[in-house]
């Protein structure tokens, strides 16, 4: 079995400049994904992939050891640019076959627990059902049963309409998960077909400690993950 772990970093970013070249505890965003894939190298048949149009890596005079830097099409790198196409381009420039495995790994999630992601591989390529693997994570209190919309004029509507004001306590509402973008698994021949990144039926991996949900968007998720190990 062949794995290809894609590593999409992008220049762009409206939360925080240069988002992938900041650190968490002194390593870019960008090397810590290519840390955790060193890592599963170790266990799988692997390539990795960086994708990007940040110059600064891309000059580089040192070359990064056991990496393919892929040099980001311009029509890849704007806001509005899919995941699916940046890992389709991958696909296509490299000629990864049908039969190999795309394990995403995006630079935003600073923590990961490797062995999650080798369970989620080993688990798809033996099963005959599901299609994908996702990363997990509870939403806790943000529980969509709890969530509200504004209408024009301020008034406040039950984003999920149950009829009554739902007032139950987080504990005693039902289970609710949200992707924490640490990791996404699929074969390519599924990718393809579907034009999607998790064909279903896609099964989900919840992490085990909340460290691994940490998802840097902006400055305060990046001033918790430099203070989450200290």
């Amino acid at each position: 079995m062949r794995i290809n772990i894609i590593i999409p970093a992008r220049n762009g970013s409206k939360g925080i400049r240069g988002k992938n070249l900041q650190k968490v505890n002194g390593i870019e965003l960008y090397q810590r994904s290519i840390n955790h894939a060193k890592k599963l190298e170790l266990q799988f048949d692997s390539k990795i992939f960086l994708t990007t149009d940040i110059s600064e890596i891309l000059n580089k005079t040192e070359k990064i050891e056991g990496v393919f830097i892929h040099k980001r099409k311009d029509d890849l790198c704007r806001d509005e640019s899919l995941t699916y196409d940046v890992i389709l381009d991958v696909i296509r420039q490299y000629h990864i076959k049908n039969d190999q495995y795309i394990v995403l790994l995006q630079p935003t999630t600073p923590f990961r627990d490797v062995n999650e992601i080798a369970y989620g591989i080993n688990y798809l390529e033996k099963s005959d059902y599901f299609k994908s693997i996702v990363s997990l994570t509870d939403v806790n209190g943000n529980h969509p049963l709890r969530m509200k919309r504004l209408t024009l004029n301020g008034e406040t509507i039950d984003y999920v309409d149950q009829g009554f004001e739902n007032m139950l306590p987080r504990q005693k509402l039902p289970k609710v998960y949200i992707r924490s973008g640490s990791f996404y698994i699929s074969k390519v021949s599924d990718i393809l077909q579907k034009c999607n990144l998790l064909p279903k039926p896609c099964k989900g991996i919840v992490h085990k400690e909340k460290k691994y949900s940490i998802n840097i968007d902006d400055l305060n998720d990046l001033i918790i993950a430099n203070n989450f190990e200290k």
